[in-house]
């Protein structure tokens, strides 16, 4: 329990947003889930007190209580460890997808060597936490062995007690109190504030509560009929006009930030070519992310799914149930497709999730014709090069097509080509160097497309897949941490205009077809930019809790109830909670998400969102 607190306050230290509240208070909130982890985790060291003092007292049985003690807790405080540095870029404490994140490809032992030298200082904490344990438990160790010696006339009612006795607490323990239900990460939501929750939970519990061999339960918080009204993912896309075989072009770029884009931050940003792009494009300056990692923002923007499940659609058991894209429902209209990204093939699922969305082809770093030297040593091609295969491979698909790109280069270690070493912006942060080559690598992109017969007759389409490492109080908020760009861009029309409602990635696919005048069916979680007769909304779940953006208001929910509204125009800080001010606003908001959240979860169980 110790050095699950001394991990809390390591992690607090290196994540100060997590900050919200009483230290003090979440502090002891979170001592509840230290110890629902500790005794799951410890159930069999615990189990093994309880042993006749004959065989306790043996020196092999202590041999292998001791190990078995501090090879779970080394283990249990690595993962602690690993959320310190990881926190930044997920937003989350890790859960059990961890596990199957790491085993869709082979990054994390391209990247393991870079890891160990950025984050020596937590490996070194790592090591002194050890060596404490070890010491203490030593002492502890032998004055237990010493008093069971002494009484070695232990009976098998003794025993029997005991055992009984061990059992029900343990079972306490794991459950977090004598409570109807175990408490779980959600839990965590109803007892402090969101932002707070990093900070409460501890990486072991989410990792072991996040375990299931169940399917995700069923919810029915509305009537189907309610649910329905209050909206459908089951669309029809209605045009009086005939059918636009546009080509379309989407690009997702790594860790895009709002904050990091000039003409969306004040004029301070590294995006000199996508600032100038935006001034001839359709620009939605309040856009959000559905998801805060990359594996979570790619069905976002390609199959219109947000994340509001504990496990990447992805890397969940509904992978494989039927979706529609712009590759799926354009591809009835003749349109060739491929999926684009530089990364070693197998990174995150993205080649098989490809197929799954019904592209033609995936193109990864296996498939790249050019030099080893364009490999970045960790991730995959650099982005100026890798765009510019993409472009000859698009010359060779047949018209029309729908192509999707995700860049690399703007993620950690942020590694530049030493051919453009000094020509960026450094910043104040990592990442700006970055984030000024990657907006190098799309001018060189349509530099040489705007040569290509096909790019006049192409819709380009430029967001994130979520936001990178945050600076700034309000970048750090639940509202700031998902604000990213949506950029619409025709060469044929000189647009030049901003929509300023909200915005998300889901409605990226909507409103592709729109803008190509499809009529038909479709199924997605978001609507259309241009559809003007709904009130937009983005959703999102971090840390056991459901967020609704919704016009002036943001709402929080926690699975039972909402914990939090903000009238986010007169709070972009979100300081004053007025759940308990506005309750009209807060019940028309939670049914809403209550809609969105029933018919997805139902959706993905019965496998009947897509059409």
């Amino acid at each position: 329990m110790l050095l699950f607190s001394l991990c809390r306050v390591v992690f607090i230290i290196a994540n100060p947003e997590t900050i919200h509240g009483s230290v003090i208070e979440n502090f002891l909130v979170g001592l509840r889930f230290d110890l629902a982890a500790v005794v799951m985790l410890h159930s069999l060291f615990i189990l093994l007190h309880v042993f006749p003092a004959k065989i306790f007292a043996n020196k092999f049985f202590q041999s292998f209580a001791s190990i078995l003690f501090h090879t779970v807790n080394a283990i249990a405080i690595l993962f602690n460890l690993i959320d310190t540095a990881w926190f930044p870029f997920s937003g989350k404490r890790t859960t059990s997808d961890f596990f199957s994140l790491i085993s869709t490809g082979d990054d994390v032992s391209n990247n393991l060597t870079h890891y160990l030298f950025s984050y020596w200082y937590l490996l070194l904490v790592l090591l002194i936490m050890t060596i404490f344990s070890v010491l203490i438990y030593k002492k502890v160790s032998l004055k237990l062995v010493n008093s069971s010696r002494n009484n070695s006339g232990d009976s098998f009612a003794g025993f029997s007690i005991r055992l009984a006795f061990s059992v029900a607490l343990i079972i306490i323990g794991a459950r977090g109190g004598l409570q109807l239900k175990p408490i779980s990460m959600q839990s965590a939501a109803g007892l402090v504030d969101p932002g707070a929750v990093p900070m409460v939970l501890n990486t072991p519990f989410t990792i072991l509560k996040s375990v299931r061999d169940e399917p995700i339960p069923s919810i029915q918080y509305l009537s189907e009929k309610d649910a329905l009204a209050l909206f459908n993912p089951h669309q029809q896309m209605f045009s009086a006009d005939s059918f636009n075989n546009k080509n379309v072009v989407i690009i997702i770029m790594e860790s895009f930030s709002s904050q990091f884009i000039g003409s969306l931050h004040n004029g301070n940003g590294y995006t000199p070519f996508l600032d100038s792009l935006m001034k001839h494009s359709l620009v939605c300056d309040q856009t959000y992310a559905n998801g805060k990692r990359s594996i979570e923002g790619v069905p976002a923007v390609v199959a219109s799914l947000p994340h509001l499940m504990d496990e990447p659609f992805i890397t969940s058991a509904y992978n494989v149930n039927r979706i529609n894209t712009p590759a799926s429902i354009l591809g009835k209209k003749g349109y060739s497709s491929a999926f684009f990204h530089g990364g070693n093939n197998g990174t995150m699922g993205f080649d098989n999730f490809s197929r799954v969305a019904g592209y033609n082809n995936y193109f990864g770093r296996n498939e790249y014709d050019g030099p080893i030297s364009d490999y970045d040593g960790h991730w995959g091609i650099f982005d100026d090069q890798f765009f510019q295969f993409m472009i000859r491979k698009i010359n060779s698909m047949k018209a029309p097509f729908v192509s999707t790109i995700f860049s690399l280069s703007s993620h950690e270690p942020y590694t530049i080509p030493a051919r453009l070493k000094n020509k960026f912006p450094k910043g104040t942060e990592p990442i700006h160097e970055s984030i000024g080559y990657a907006d190098y690598a799309l001018q060189q992109f349509f530099a040489e497309a705007s040569k290509q017969s096909w790019y006049k007759n192409t819709l380009f389409v430029i967001t994130a897949d979520h936001t990178g490492p945050a600076s700034g109080e309000f970048n750090m908020n639940r509202i700031g941490q998902l604000k990213i760009p949506l950029i619409i861009f025709d060469p044929q029309i000189d647009t030049g205009s901003v929509i300023h409602e909200v915005t998300q990635q889901t409605d990226i696919f909507p409103t592709i077809l729109d803008y190509l005048h499809f009529n038909g069916k479709y199924a997605a979680f978001g609507q259309s930019v241009f559809n003007s007769k709904t009130d937009r909304w983005n959703i999102s779940y971090l840390n056991g809790s459901w967020q609704l953006i919704q016009g002036k208001y943001l709402l929080q929910f926690n699975g039972n109830e909402s914990t939090a509204l903000y009238d986010i125009e007169s709070d972009s800080l979100l300081k004053n909670n007025l759940i308990d001010q506005l309750p009209e606003i807060k019940t028309e908001k939670e049914r809403l998400l209550k809609s969105i959240l029933q018919q997805y979860r139902n959706g993905l169980l019965k496998n009947k969102i897509g059409i």
